[in-house]
């Protein structure tokens, strides 16, 4: 019979499952407190009272992502254990965090087979931070996923740009729910959604009924802007004065070449 989860220590009465509490025993002692403080608080924002092995998992991709991402900040491209000696010195002025990295180089130089799989790990995050917007967690693009694909460029856009807004540093799969959820049954159909009612944002040039209607059938309003952007554009391109069904499908097609 499987125990029912049980609180960590200063673990904010977040229960742990046998499984992550397995895992979080296999990480080194001096890095547990923080994982615990950390999953903690990542269980009070996404309102969750249980850490799994799924979470664990999804948390710990983040804070690598992150910790990549800093390492491109610092100039690296390739990375190796003399990345965090040159991290160490940039960071002189804070002595905590010279402290950890020193504690990471040692746990590392500890166990040099999975050392290789670790810095691995980190490299493939070096190689997809992009060098425009926002890094995506492994889980936050695994999510995006059950968009339309239609819709997919869009939708990503408009998640990017909530995350900026909540000053997030990377996408998260948190922030992915958040912004699926207000689609109100993610992922709808692009023309089986409620109808929006509500005057069109951005409109410019005249549209007919019918395209005006699939447009409205769109579930997320910073998304209906998108299209109309996108789709008064590729018609303006194409030397088109009014917006129909037709052109509205092929600037759905050409979605993701229209953001200029």
């Amino acid at each position: 019979m499987t125990a029912a989860p049980a609180p960590m220590p200063d673990g904010d009465d977040v229960a742990w499952t046998d499984e992550a509490r397995q895992r979080l025993m296999r990480a080194p002692e001096f890095v547990r407190p923080g994982i615990i403080k950390l999953m903690a608080k990542r269980c009070r924002e996404q309102g969750r009272t249980v850490v799994d092995s799924t979470f664990l998992t999804e948390i710990r991709n983040e804070s690598m992502l992150l910790v990549a991402k800093c390492l491109r900040g610092f100039g690296f491209e390739e990375l190796s254990l003399d990345a965090f000696e040159v991290a160490r010195t940039k960071m002189r002025k804070l002595p905590r965090k010279v402290e950890v990295i020193g504690e990471i180089q040692r746990f590392l130089a500890a166990r040099t087979e999975k050392n290789t799989m670790v810095l691995a790990k980190f490299q493939r995050y070096l190689d997809t931070i992009p060098e425009r917007g926002l890094p995506w967690s492994e889980e936050a693009l695994s999510r995006i996923q059950r968009v339309p694909e239609s819709l997919r460029p869009l939708v990503r856009e408009t998640i990017e740009a909530a995350a900026r807004e909540a000053r997030e540093r990377i996408v998260s799969a948190a922030a992915v729910d958040r912004c699926l959820a207000r689609a109100a049954a993610a992922p709808a159909a692009v023309e089986g959604a409620p109808r929006a009612d509500d005057p069109l944002s951005g409109v410019t040039m005249s549209w007919t009924a019918e395209a005006e209607e699939r447009v409205r059938r769109i579930p997320l309003a910073p998304i209906r802007a998108m299209v109309i952007r996108r789709t008064e554009s590729w018609a303006s391109a194409d030397g088109l004065e009014v917006v129909d069904s037709e052109a509205y499908e092929a600037a759905r097609r050409n979605g993701a070449a229209l953001d200029r």
